[in-house]
């Protein structure tokens, strides 16, 4: 064979090993996040900006979050837009902690619940989302005080990491009833001591 032809052969070889071994490279470093949405408490609530105060619907939303790729990627926004079983669907606006600091939901005889938001808020643990370690916490999106009456079909955060991209997280046929002892070992925060699990909750409002 001849010396040139194998040169040119083997310099092929190792151009092709050297794009898969990129494009290798990109697909396993590329930042996926994967993860779930657990059951929004789902209330009215009273939120106050620029001075001016409104009665939104929220949707206290916790997440859970975990990345399938080896790099970890931090989140640098969350979005929401919830699908309900008339059709509709609406995008949700985001509420930041000053805004939420007082936060509380109620059970059905009015015990207040405090989901102590100062630390579980998902993007004040200031922790990017990993492989090993999931990132978990809440998020309060609002919407029109006439969507509380709406029963959710589907709902989708999207995710925008530093780098730009997008990564949607979707949950179907949510409703108002959620597994409230789960939610409080995964937040941390306390429930009442003679509690009994239930998944009833009258109104969220401010203390």
């Amino acid at each position: 064979m001849d010396g040139q032809l194998i040169i040119t052969i083997l310099s092929l070889i190792l151009g092709i090993s050297g794009w898969v071994t990129l494009f290798y490279n990109h697909i396993t470093h590329k930042p996926k996040i994967k993860g779930r949405i657990f059951d929004p408490v789902v209330g009215n609530y009273q939120i106050t900006q620029d001075g001016k105060s409104k009665n939104y619907t929220t949707y206290l939303t916790y997440l859970y979050l975990v990345t399938n790729r080896k790099t970890p990627v931090r989140v640098l926004d969350y979005d929401m837009v919830i699908t309900f079983k008339d059709g509709t669907s609406h995008k949700l606006e985001r509420f930041y902690g000053s805004m939420i600091e007082n936060f509380t939901f109620s059970l059905v005889n009015n015990e207040k619940i405090d989901p102590k938001l100062s630390e579980n808020l998902i993007y004040k643990k200031h922790a990017p989302v990993d492989q090993k370690e999931p990132l978990h916490g809440f998020v309060l999106f609002g919407g029109n005080e006439d969507l509380y009456t709406k029963e959710i079909s589907k709902m989708e955060v999207i995710i925008t990491d530093v780098f730009g991209n997008t990564h949607v997280i979707s949950e179907s046929d949510l409703d108002k009833k959620i597994n409230i002892s789960l939610l409080s070992d995964l937040a941390g925060f306390d429930l009442p001591f003679h509690f009994i699990k239930s998944s009833n909750f009258s109104n969220t409002d401010n203390e």
